[in-house]
């Protein structure tokens, strides 16, 4: 016997005694079925119903074509190899057990798939852009659009569509579910999408039936008016796979989306002292202002660094160690790995850059012997990595101490 769905009589039902007809492991899990069920199994890009049955957490509830069985996992062990058939306590077979809903998850699907449907239905009903997929994660959604004509999603439609789906929720337009035998009964409402399928066909209308703001053919649970929705909002819009996929969030999760990002828009207002109005004007001259000091900050390292290789190579010519040493504290490693590549023609030995505030050591050489050899052979030895080329290598450490004696060792390596 097919278990009876009663959140299809009544979707607001939060709890009922349910009786116990079936008891299972599966994958090491222990699943019941129950004659009725308040719990939507997952189905139509929904996710199912949790709660508890018998004080029990529910914790997946699935949906067995082949027999109709609604199945709810339940947060209990069996010992191993016992016999369900009479079923496990407080599941008995048989056994009348009350059933609770999680009453908000329920009512945010509820608000985030009506709000997808009327979202769906505003945007072909205002430029024949069409739902090509839909998935409903925790606190968001997604659609996959894309035009009969297959022209471009502009940002202008998304707002348009954003904000005619808005006027349907304000306008709290009643929202039906109605049941069909046959699919060319179903079809020949109207539907935005074809029904090809032959069994437990259900249509949602939004709005008047008879010239509906959306009409599909869905599985899930709605609230009965679109003033349950409260609020959707776009997040953003992007190109995927030849369509354009939204992100968008309905119900609570809009709100709260909107009071964090009107909390972000009132802080940065806070901080540029303008109106939230200005905020984009502001970091824009904020942003000017930065290009500028980045520019010139560049411009100074390139004279700080030609002016250090000049150094460097005066030294190289006058020192002519088998290994020497020179410190940085101001230089970062990339600027020492740029600083020996340009200075790559003066090394007639190995000499080590190093940063004193990275930790890194930046070994130059002719090429003989290979500095990326040096640094893969004796760098590990003190909690180093890194690596390069015969003529320029970096090594990294997480302390001082550590860098000091790579380069102790390497001295001690050359002599």
């Amino acid at each position: 016997m097919a278990t009876e769905k009663l959140f299809q009589k009544d979707v607001y039902l939060k709890e009922a005694d349910l009786k116990v007809c079936a008891v299972r492991e599966n994958k090491g899990k222990i699943q019941v079925a129950f004659e009725s069920t308040i719990f939507f199994p997952e189905g139509g890009g929904q996710p199912c119903d949790t709660g508890k049955a018998g004080g029990i957490a529910v914790t997946d509830v699935k949906d067995e074509k082949e027999t109709g069985l609604v199945w709810h996992t339940v947060d209990i062990k069996a010992e191993e190899g016992a016999d369900l058939a009479n079923g496990i306590a407080p599941f008995e077979m048989g056994a009348v057990v009350r059933a609770e809903l999680d009453w908000e998850k329920r009512f945010d699907h509820m608000q985030m798939h009506c709000g997808e449907h009327v979202l769906s239905g505003v945007f072909y009903n205002l430029f024949k852009v069409e739902n090509h997929g839909f998935h409903m994660g925790e606190d968001y959604m997604t659609i996959d659009m894309a035009a009969e004509d297959g022209s471009p999603i502009t940002e202008e439609m998304v707002r348009a569509a954003e904000l005619a789906c808005n006027k349907v929720i304000w306008e709290n337009v009643p929202v039906t579910t109605v049941w069909f035998d046959t699919r060319e009964e179903a079809n020949s409402m109207p539907v935005r999408k074809q029904i090809k399928f032959d069994e437990d066909i259900s249509v949602v209308f939004v709005g008047d039936k008879a010239a509906p703001i959306d009409c599909c053919a869905c599985c899930g649970t709605h609230p009965s008016t679109t003033g349950q929705i409260g609020v959707v909002t776009i997040m953003k819009a992007e190109s995927y796979k030849g369509m354009t996929r939204i992100t968008l969030k309905a119900g609570r999760y809009a709100y709260l989306e909107l009071a964090k990002r009107a909390k972000i828009a009132s802080n940065l207002a806070q901080k540029y002292s303008c109106d939230v109005s200005l905020i984009e004007e502001r970091i824009a001259a904020a942003e000017a202002k930065n290009d500028e000091i980045r520019r010139e900050l560049g411009e100074l390292k390139t004279a700080i660094l030609k002016s250090e290789e000049e150094k460097l190579r005066a030294a190289l010519a006058a020192e002519q160690k088998h290994f020497a040493v020179f410190r940085y504290s101001m230089q970062s490693a990339d600027d020492l790995q740029t600083l020996a590549r340009k200075a790559e023609d003066a090394f007639t030995s190995v000499a080590a850059l190093y940063s004193e505030k990275d930790h890194s050591v930046v070994l130059a050489s002719c090429g003989t012997p290979a500095a990326g050899q040096l640094v893969k052979d004796y760098a590990k030895m003190y909690g180093g990595k890194g690596g390069g080329t015969p003529k320029v290598a970096r090594a990294i450490f997480s302390k001082a101490e550590d860098a000091e004696l790579f380069m102790d060792l390497i001295e001690k390596h050359l002599r």
